[in-house]
């Protein structure tokens, strides 16, 4: 942490989450002066704490897409960036498992995809061969994604974090931005800290990595973030932790088939470090009349939703297995009922602002994502 009330710097983040933190060592590993800046105390504080903590493969995304390049990528990436910095893992696998008849086309499309996209390993199994290897699973049949694994996401931030002050790299929690007050040569940014003081920052580059703030953030520099597609639709989603002994039963993570049109991947079996099964998250839509402050309020209502949609095919599960975990909340730019979008890493030249990096609705697969995500945007700013 740093304090800060007037300075300059070749490169200023907004943001300190998994992506803004990636991007933070990045840069300072290419030599630039870097600050990053982040609202509350720490970092991590909003989605990049409230989520699966999966390493992705890569299989859902359209071909072509941003998040299907960039996560077939860094999944492979991720795993040897992480032994580097010391951070644990676990390539646990996967099963995407059809239960009913009518979900196998879905699986089958899914398969091909994967295929499209690169993904290494994939295998699609029958009944008995999938049985074979989660044998308290039920399903007809189910895709085996080997290269799907999890990771400590806390233990990653703190690397990125230690990597970008070896390079030089300076944070300043419990700094907000505020706005941008003039980007004739350099950009000029205001800031407040905790006490209400205000910070200003002079830069050559900006890169918003604000999150679910990141629309809020792009407007601060006049860009109208519905016009450009950049305005957040936050999504809660809450996570079930599994008792003990029904956690023991099942070694890999397991997921339903995906609705194509809902924008997520439905309620779904992950591990934890400690062999602990978790169940989440569902989706919710945030009216925008609720304080900021009671958006991660858990509600329990949700048991016996999530039990009905997980005992289908991990049958053994009872309600009274559930308890609460946590809730996460996604930065979507997806309304409701629209098509899931593609990431947004936004040169913002063509608005009249060099220089300034828009990184907007990176959530899933953003946490897989958030080195090679890095590595776009620096790379706009070398160019």
């Amino acid at each position: 942490m740093c304090a800060v009330e007037k300075m300059n710097t070749d490169v200023v983040i907004i943001g300190g989450g998994i992506v803004g933190l990636a991007c933070s060592a990045e840069s300072a590993r290419r030599g630039y002066s870097t600050l990053l800046v982040e609202r509350h105390p720490s970092f991590g504080q909003e989605t990049s704490s409230h989520n699966s903590e999966v390493i992705h493969s890569g299989i859902y995304y359209p071909p072509g897409s941003a998040r299907a390049r960039l996560c077939v990528t860094a999944n492979a990436n991720l795993y040897a960036e992480c032994g580097r910095l010391g951070v644990w893992t676990r390539r646990c696998g996967k099963l995407i498992v059809a239960v009913a008849p009518e979900e196998e086309p879905g699986l089958d499309e899914l398969y091909q995809r994967g295929l499209a996209n690169g993904v290494p390993g994939l295998s699609m199994l029958g009944a008995g061969e999938a049985k074979g290897i989660e044998p308290n699973i039920r399903c007809r049949s189910a895709i085996h994604v080997p290269s799907t694994g999890i990771l400590d996401t806390h233990a990653l931030m703190k690397a990125f974090q230690r990597e970008g002050e070896e390079g030089g790299a300076m944070y300043a929690f419990g700094v907000e931005f505020i706005r941008c007050l003039d980007h004739s040569l350099t950009y000029t940014l205001e800031m407040r800290d905790t006490t209400g003081s205000a910070v200003t920052v002079n830069t050559r580059f900006v890169i918003n990595s604000a999150g679910i703030r990141a629309g809020i953030v792009a407007q601060g520099f006049g860009i109208d973030a519905e016009a450009a597609g950049y305005k957040a639709y936050p999504n809660r989603g809450h996570y079930y932790r599994v008792s003990a002994a029904k956690s023991a039963l099942v070694s890999r993570l397991i997921y339903p088939v995906p609705h194509p049109t809902a924008g997520f991947l439905g309620i779904h079996i992950t591990l934890d470090r400690a062999g602990s099964l978790k169940l989440g998250p569902d989706q919710e839509y945030i009216d925008h009349s609720l304080p900021e402050g009671s958006w991660y309020a858990f509600d329990d209502t949700r048991r016996e939703s999530f039990y009905r949609a997980v005992s289908r095919y991990f049958p053994s599960l009872q309600k009274e297995d559930l308890t609460p975990d946590q809730v996460g909340v996604r930065p979507k730019i997806q309304a409701p009922g629209d098509p899931p979008p593609d990431f947004i890493i936004a040169d913002e030249r063509e608005r009249g602002l060099p220089g300034l990096i828009d990184l907007i609705g990176i959530e899933s697969p953003g946490l897989t994502c958030s080195r090679e995500i890095a590595k776009e945007a620096l790379s706009l700013i070398a160019r």
